[in-house]
């Protein structure tokens, strides 16, 4: 048998269906994983890393006096599976393979990925042939040559990614530990240190530093405008800018009328087309649409696992021979880019545009396969077609400039003007993602003089240095060699996930801020890139067997021991630096209420709320939304009204939530349910609010001394105030309790949140799970429910109230397990059906069924059934028996109709006792006649 091993199961389907052509393809599940099998050949996915390194047993407890995080240095590592079932199935397959090949993705990652597979298949069959696949697009070509052709596994290239896996722990384990411990964070909110991450973060905060520190100096800049054949024209002084605002003023006062042409210089400009796109060029072309790094990055991966583009981790800039440049344009004739791919071909360029950087692993990212809008969706098409953009633009002209410099004279003073009109469009004609704006200029000769209309000299001001947007600084981490093409964005992923760094572009918190300059006082080390750069540029030497991984890790160790000398004579000392330099990162500002500060609180990682610092004796607060909707964080901006800084959430993989003010909010989200109160006006609830009253249990909970003197009304209306308080108050909860079992129900999508579900149902009076048991199917549907979401909602929503009634009257729970395993389901069945129907399908003795049956009926104002004893039932039981063709099944179902013997069977009505117990007409009357000294009897 021969096993085909690939990184994800996407790319075991995919590539199983190539390699079998028109075989076809078995697919089944083995332990929950999908295996593809043809022929004598079974192809099954990884998840990626099946195997992790982490340190020996011993070294979880974080407090441990012996094993310190300086410990960790030099702990010893262990590998143990991360997925026990895929390590599982591969074992036991490759006890069954004679040929086994390893087809993960060709980089470092990839690499160390395929040597960890390797091993355990050598471990269960040490002779057993194992070879090595490598390929750049998962497409029919690409794949059957790299088949066709199998290499062996690359150990080197594997060393340097387990040398960078055992380093990133060991750096990132014990500095998080220590800086953790030393400012006492636990739990989620850990301070996380790494070789990458630190200096990465401390760009940020170095510029955040610049922008704040930078002083703006002053300038002038001195124009002209005029006009030339009835089109305006705008010179500037050929000082660009004036630092001194008297010879500014001097210049201006010598400008005089007209503004004469001393020379005409034209020329032209050669517009050089794109060179190919390698991971970061990508990255900075997608954000310009707006994509974030590591979602331009997820997309593109996804659209490589489809076959649609080329591998997209790549430091190439080169198009390699080997690549079927024109084989690649007919791919692209298929799709909509036709038209455009027949310009290119009419208009080639001799040789396509070429980088600076050439590598031997994979080629820039480039178009692989065809593709629609319909079937990739927004996102996911406009990054493929910035690709194929991309690489239509490497194959095309270069676009020509007619440039026009203009030189004047006004008075004594000089001025010039430039102008620039695109001759040729060239690369412009396909890839229309860079500006191009023309400014065409009027003829002019020299000796033309034109008219002055107005002298401008406008005051400025320097800049400070921009922040880093994602991709500018994901080109300076290229630039430094802090981490790789494929860890970049994710670098960046995790400093936004720890709450170092928000917005676009970044920006610092006040905990990043705090951290990086607590290192930078302490172990200056740890936040420059020189480190970071060597065991870069050593772990590279390994793949060049130039090194050995124990060499450069142990290299990194005693890097990191001489770190820890600075950082463990510093350690109180940085750690009352980082608390007292992030207490702030939770002030708000004032506390409405008694003034003292309002701070955020989170509470065992998941809940989290606005509370006054001098709690238990003032005991405002506000609500937040649990830490899975996003960590709330305090921003710069401040409410002119209250005084408060702005709130927002944050979220790994979501966009931040800005709540803005959080009393504005608290304000603004409460005035809802506070209007629903009857005697509420706006003048009331302006009143209250002034007197921080903001909510409706509040409402409820004030004594009404309190309200009338608040809402300056009487005490007889403050009475009726706080009794509609507390209505409203369990009219909300109600609301409350529907809310968190329709989010359960009924999951979120695209269009469809559950603010606007909840909006619906309470406009139509739907404010309680009963309510909603009782609505009409086609209402919900207008809600925005499908059609099996409203019948399992509403089965589920019945299911809840009976259970509610059930375990409110008094039947046990125990009891009512096995009347719902049963089919017993509401209180209409415990009225609807004998009790000793109930005892005979649930096993519950009769007694104990009729006691049950007692206390639902009375509570539903129904008629109470006659008990019936065991030996009643028994007698009764003898009797219906001895009726000819009667036999056990059909006394069960007597039972249900309330027949337990002859005579209740005698007296029953036909009809509804057939209507009943589901037994024919015929028969019943059949069964009556046959009673001996009935009135039936034939």
């Amino acid at each position: 048998m021969h096993l085909i091993i690939t990184e994800k199961n996407i790319a075991a389907d995919r590539i199983a269906h190539i390699l079998a052509g028109k075989t076809y393809v078995e697919v089944k599940k083995d332990g929950g994983v999908n295996t593809y099998s043809f022929n004598d050949t079974v192809v099954v996915g990884l998840r990626g890393h099946v195997v992790e390194v982490d340190f020996e047993p011993g070294y979880t407890n974080w407090r441990s006096e012996v094993n310190t995080p300086r410990s960790l240095i030099t702990a010893k590592t262990i590998k143990s599976p991360t997925d026990k079932k895929i390590v599982t199935l591969i074992q036991k397959l490759t006890k069954k393979a004679d040929h086994v090949t390893i087809a993960t993705d060709f980089d470092t990652e990839g690499e160390l990925i395929g040597k960890e597979t390797y091993d355990l298949v050598k471990a269960v069959k040490p002779d057993v042939r194992v070879d090595r696949s490598r390929f750049s697009a998962i497409t029919e070509e690409e794949i059957q040559t790299a088949f066709a052709a199998p290499a062996e596994l690359d150990f080197a290239l594997a060393a340097a990614g387990e040398a960078r896996q055992l380093i990133d722990l060991i750096w990132g384990a014990s500095l998080t530990r220590f800086i953790s411990l030393a400012a006492h964070r636990g739990g989620k909110n850990i301070l996380s240190v790494g070789r990458v991450q630190s200096p990465t973060l401390a760009m940020i905060v170095d510029r955040e530093k610049e922008i704040e520190a930078f002083v703006p100096e002053p300038y002038w800049v001195l124009t002209v405008d005029s006009k030339k054949d009835g089109e305006p024209v705008l010179a500037r002084h050929t000082t660009a800018r004036f630092t001194d605002l008297a010879q500014a003023e001097e210049a201006q006062a010598a400008t005089r009328a007209p503004l004469a042409v001393t020379e005409v210089k034209e020329g032209s400009k050669i517009d050089r087309a794109p060179t190919p796109f390698d991971t970061t060029g990508f990255i900075v072309a997608a954000s310009r649409l707006g994509f974030s790094a590591a979602n331009a990055m997820r997309i593109a991966e996804d659209l490589y696992m489809h076959g649609y583009i080329s591998y997209p981790r790549t430091d190439n800039t080169i198009y390699p021979k080997s690549l079927d440049l024109n084989g690649v344009l007919k791919t692209l004739q298929k799709t909509e880019f036709s038209s455009d791919v027949s310009w290119v071909q009419a208009n080639r360029r001799p040789v396509p545009t070429q980088g600076k950087k050439s590598t031997t692993d994979h080629p820039p990212i480039h178009p692989s396969g065809a593709a629609t809008r319909g079937e990739l969706g927004d996102e996911r098409w406009k990054v493929y077609e910035l690709v194929v953009r991309r690489f239509l633009g490497t194959l095309s002209p270069d676009a020509r400039w007619l440039t026009m410099k203009v030189l004047f004279t006004a008075g004594t003073e000089p001025y010039t003007t430039t102008g620039a009109t695109l001759l040729e469009a060239g690369w412009r004609t396909v890839y229309p993602y860079s500006e191009a704006a023309e400014h065409p200029l009027p003829l002019f000769a020299v000796g033309d003089h034109l008219p002055i209309e107005q002298v401008n000299l406008d005051r400025k001001e320097t800049q400070p240095p921009p922040r880093y947007t994602q991709s500018r600084l994901i080109q300076q981490m290229e630039e430094l060699g802090l981490g790789t093409k494929s860890t970049r964005h994710e670098v960046i992923g995790k400093l936004v996930g720890r709450k170092y760094i928000e917005g676009t572009p970044l920006r610092p918190t006040l905990v990043g801020k705090a951290v990086i300059e607590s290192l930078e006082d302490h172990a200056a080390a740890i936040t420059r890139p020189d480190m970071t750069q060597t065991i870069d540029a050593h772990m590279q030497q390994i793949k060049e067997r130039k090194r050995t991984r124990d060499d450069v890790v142990t290299e990194s160790r005693t890097m990191l021991n001489r770190a820890f000398d600075e950082l463990e004579g510093h350690q109180s000392q940085i750690g009352e630096d980082i608390m007292g330099r992030t207490v702030e990162e939770m002030i708000l500002g004032p506390c409405p209420v008694c003034g003292s500060d309002l701070r955020i609180h989170h509470i065992r990682n998941s809940s989290q709320f606005i509370g006054c610092t001098r709690y238990p004796d003032c005991r405002f607060n506000i609500g937040l939304p649990l830490t899975q909707w996003g960590w709330a964080i305090r921003t710069d901006t401040v409410c002119p009204t209250h005084n408060l800084h702005h709130v927002r959430l944050i979220a790994k993989g979501s966009r931040p939530w800005d709540i803005g003010c959080p009393l504005c909010h608290h304000i603004e989200s409460n005035r809802e349910t506070m209007v629903l109160i009857p005697s509420m006006t706006e003048e009331i609830l302006g009143r209250l609010q002034r007197h921080h009253i903001y909510t409706v249990h509040e409402v409820a909970d004030a004594t009404p001394d309190v309200l009338a003197s608040a809402a300056a009304i009487s005490p007889a209306a403050a009475e009726l105030l706080k009794a509609e308080g507390e209505s409203v108050l369990g009219l909300l909860r109600l609301r409350s309790e529907l809310r968190k079992f329709v989010r359960k129900q009924v999951p979120p999508r695209r269009g469809r949140s559950h603010s606007k579900i909840m909006k619906y149902l309470h406009a139509n009076e739907i404010n309680t799970i009963a309510d909603l048991a009782g609505a009409d199917p086609a209402l919900l549907r207008t809600a925005g429910i499908g059609e099996k979401e409203v019948t399992s909602l509403l089965s589920q929503a019945r299911d809840y109230c009976n259970d509610k009634t059930l375990r409110t009257i008094g039947v046990p729970a125990i009891s009512l397990k096995k009347y719902y395993a049963a089919g017993i389901q509401s209180p209409e069945d415990f009225c609807r059906y004998h009790p000793v129907y109930l005892s005979v399908k649930t096993g519950i003795s009769p007694d104990t069924t009729y006691r049950h049956a007692e206390m639902v009926c009375l509570a539903q104002n129904r008629p109470v059934p006659q008990k019936v004893t065991r030996a009643m039932l028994e007698r009764g039981r003898a009797e219906l028996l001895t009726i000819p063709g009667l036999g056990e099944t059909t006394i069960e179902k007597l039972y249900s109709g309330g027949v337990i013997d002859s005579t209740t069977l005698a007296s029953a009505d036909p009809a509804a006792l057939a209507s009943h117990s589901g037994i024919p007409l015929k028969k019943v009357q059949e069964f009556q006649s046959k009673i001996p000294g009935s009135s039936r009897a034939s």
